[in-house]
């Protein structure tokens, strides 16, 4: 086995292992979510955010349209009754 063989191999575990901590991290994330206060999630988004990348904040932003939108009709559905 040479150098290469060996750090390709320390590579790959090391990429591995930091998938694993990161998909820990965020199942955790999800399950504390519900005991958050309020400016903590908006303060957890804020940081995820600024992770994104331009496409993928587009993403997130979509999606917040889409739930505007939902809530939007919703309450006038409300007011209807």
């Amino acid at each position: 086995m040479n150098d290469n063989d060996m750090n390709d191999n320390d590579m790959e575990a090391i990429d591995k292992k930091i998938n694993e901590v990161a998909t820990h991290n965020f199942d955790s994330l999800r399950k504390s979510l519900k005991n958050m206060s309020d400016d903590e999630l908006r303060s957890e988004a804020k940081k995820m955010i600024e992770d994104c990348s331009r496409d993928e904040v587009k993403k997130v932003i979509e999606l917040l349209v889409k739930i505007a939108k939902q809530s939007f009709a919703e309450s006038l559905s409300f007011e209807d009754e």
